[in-house]
């Protein structure tokens, strides 16, 4: 849907030349020193498909905002490209003339601010309906599409208020409205969220992930919020000194951090709606998991030093059961198990089965229900492997799977909790 091409954005009154300063190897830090020339983008390149929700993330400076800027070019970029795929065939952004990319602003890409950017005469009808006036659209239709918007955004009914008479998360849905109402494939989101309370702001989260599910479409999320980011991404760009410096998915920015500055970001990310049972899951056998017993068909496996329960599958790694002192107990559905009521007393004889993408907070919940562990499986029902506490806690605070074999078991403590 769109494609950036190695992006340069040079602030100053030389950037051609700073341009081969870079090239020869000298730092941001060191061309500003020499030359007074900012280096706000640098050699950047991504892509983003249809429907995806990329998320660009860095501390202040970093160059995030402006490389948005450059991608509809509030800001013209000094070099490299910008790709757009459109239903009339592919359009190099950074090629267009004024009209033909006031064209693509109108019917492709939308922009929401972080400021809201709303007009203070117009009600909330009209300022939603702005963009549709910008395209042409007779004063009826606008209207009423602007109403579809408003209820869609959750402002049904306040049509006719002002942007002063509105709360600051009523103002950022009526942001939002607009670059919506437009029905542009593309939306440019520069931090929307940022100005707003706590509270206010997961709410508007929850709003953009229920809105996206129904109208799929691309979006580049400008944010510092390393939680919102993971919460809302379908991939995630850090930025450092103007450069992407790893790029992603949540998960794979969370368990492999490529440099200290990317490592320093997610150390105190909460990485339970993040991390999947597959990523910390041991597989059978393993470091802390050892065959006990086998008849040709069946093999089972226990956790080393306790071998009361055991998973047992046939030779085709297909789960068979779960037992518990011999005997077996109930296997039921993690998602199932998550609609039903949380029991005063956790069971010893029942188990969840969960699927490799179920989340560190998933199967968390799954523990409210059972001290047995969790068993992930493939759609074929073949076992990738166990989530038990060990698994968990090693996964919520070093955000891997253990490796190493188990200490004695601490005082107090279950068996079956163990397992």
């Amino acid at each position: 849907m769109i494609q950036v091409e190695r992006l340069f954005k040079i602030f100053g009154e030389r950037p051609q030349e700073i341009l081969g300063l870079l090239e020869e190897g000298k730092g941001k830090d060191e061309i500003h020193e020499e030359t007074g020339h900012v280096v706000g983008v640098q050699d950047v390149s991504f892509g983003l498909e249809r429907g995806e929700v990329f998320v660009i993330m860095g501390l202040s400076g970093s160059g995030k905002s402006t490389l948005l800027r450059c991608v509809n070019r509030l800001i013209e970029p000094t070099a490299g490209r910008v790709v757009l795929q459109t239903d009339d065939g592919e359009v190099d952004v950074t090629s267009l003339d004024s009209s033909r990319l006031r064209a693509v602003r109108k019917r492709n890409m939308s922009m929401v601010f972080q400021r809201f950017g709303l007009f203070p005469h117009r009600d909330v009808l009209d300022n939603v309906a702005y963009g549709l006036e910008v395209q042409g659209m007779a004063t009826d239709d606008r209207r009423r599409a602007a109403g579809e918007i408003l209820d869609l955004v959750g402002l049904g009914g306040w049509g006719t208020s002002y942007p002063d008479e509105l709360s600051g998360g009523m103002q950022q849905r009526v942001g939002l409205g607009r670059a919506l109402a437009t029905q542009a494939p593309v939306l440019l989101m520069d931090e929307p969220f940022s100005a707003l309370d706590p509270l206010i702001k997961v709410d508007m989260q929850d709003e953009l992930l229920r809105i996206q599910e129904e109208l799929h479409r691309t979006m580049l999320f400008i944010t510092h919020d390393l939680d919102e980011a993971l919460r809302i991404g379908s991939h995630i760009a850090i930025m450092e000194s103007g450069r992407i410096v790893q790029k992603g998915t949540p998960e794979e920015i969370i368990v492999n951090p490529k440099t200290k500055y990317v490592a320093d970001f997610v150390e105190h990310a909460d990485s339970t709606g993040v991390i999947t049972a597959a990523t910390v899951a041991q597989a059978l056998p393993g470091p802390r998991f050892e065959r006990v017993a086998s008849d040709g068909k069946e093999t089972s496996y226990a956790r080393r030093g306790f071998p009361t329960v055991r998973v047992v599958v046939g030779n085709d790694r297909r789960l068979v059961r779960v037992e518990s002192a011999g005997k077996p107990v109930q296997l039921r559905d993690l998602d199932e198990v998550l609609s039903t009521k949380v029991p005063e007393i956790r069971s010893q004889v029942m188990a969840v089965r969960c699927r490799p993408d179920a989340s560190l907070r998933e199967v968390l919940e799954g523990r409210t229900y059972t001290n047995m562990p969790a068993l992930v499986v493939d759609s074929d029902d073949r076992l990738v492997g166990v989530v038990g506490e060990r698994e968990l806690v090693q996964g919520i605070l070093e955000k891997r799977a253990p490796s190493s074999p188990p200490e004695e078991q601490d005082a107090g403590e279950s068996v079956g909790s163990r397992a």
